[in-house]
């Protein structure tokens, strides 16, 4: 099993970058975006008649989820990770608020890191996904393809339901992916909550994420069980464990998580 370290004060572009890499399909993906960077990907998205600029955001993120928040803007194709080898190139300008639920001085399992993106384009796809996806799997909302040139893709969808907030509406789902190529039921180091949304006047795409685990879930390890295809996995006990419990049951509060995304303002 590979995952994501559980060093210490891991940085925003570690957490972007263990995001959205996969393993082989990764490796694949990178050579493609370096090799082909003028692709036109096919993204749904419509850019707006501002979406030269980087959008004016601003958040209230409460004090449990304060830890060393950082706010920062993106040029359209600007990488957002500076590395050698992998980037992530945004397709319209963005701007972005990450920290951290507690402290960021803990193991995998307890790291609870959020980001809120808003990116200068009205996605279709997302939508289209309020309108009449019946589960995340239909939805197929996936960060990297979407937005930033990048092919790494989640491997479970759960939890999907439809929400409205003050700046537009949105869907919530839980996500996973690993580095490796199994299907791991659901547990604590990569499972993760999204909200997923475009504003009333069309001009934004709204992706929010955060790190969640739950005192019933196994920690990422070799405990962790796998399935053996996408139908048994939605028949696991830990599967219908995150489908069913209480928004609250989870660290962070889905419920909390909510309002903080709900205190989005897009001038």
């Amino acid at each position: 099993m590979e995952g994501f370290s559980a060093r210490r004060g891991a940085t925003n572009a570690e957490i972007l970058k263990f995001r959205m890499r996969g393993s082989l399909t990764s490796f694949r993906s990178v050579c493609f975006v370096l090799l082909a960077p003028t692709l036109l990907w096919n993204t749904g998205c419509s850019t707006t008649a501002s979406s030269g600029h980087s959008p004016n955001i601003t958040l209230e993120a409460p004090a449990a989820f304060g830890t060393e928040v950082t706010k920062k803007s993106y040029h359209k194709g600007e990488d957002l990770l500076q590395d050698d080898i992998y980037h992530l190139l945004p397709i319209a300008p963005m701007s972005e608020y990450h920290g951290w639920f507690g402290s960021r001085k803990v193991s995998q399992a307890d790291m609870h890191a959020w980001m809120v993106h808003v990116y200068s384009c009205y996605s279709r796809k997302i939508a289209a996904a309020y309108r009449s996806a019946g589960d995340g799997f239909q939805a197929d909302l996936n960060e990297g393809p979407e937005f930033l040139r990048s092919g790494d893709r989640s491997y479970m969808f759960a939890r999907f339901e439809r929400k409205q907030f003050p700046w537009g509406n949105a869907v919530s789902f839980f996500s996973q992916f690993t580095q490796d190529t199994a299907l791991y039921v659901p547990h604590n180091g990569h499972l993760t909550y999204e909200i997923w949304g475009v504003t009333a006047d069309h001009k934004y795409s709204v992706v929010a994420t955060l790190s969640v685990s739950h005192p019933k879930l196994a920690n990422w390890g070799p405990e962790v069980r796998a399935s053996r295809s996408v139908e048994k996995l939605k028949q696991d006990r830990d599967f219908r464990l995150v489908e069913s419990c209480s928004p609250d049951d989870f660290t962070p509060s889905l419920t909390a998580f909510d309002r903080l995304v709900g205190s989005l303002r897009i001038q």
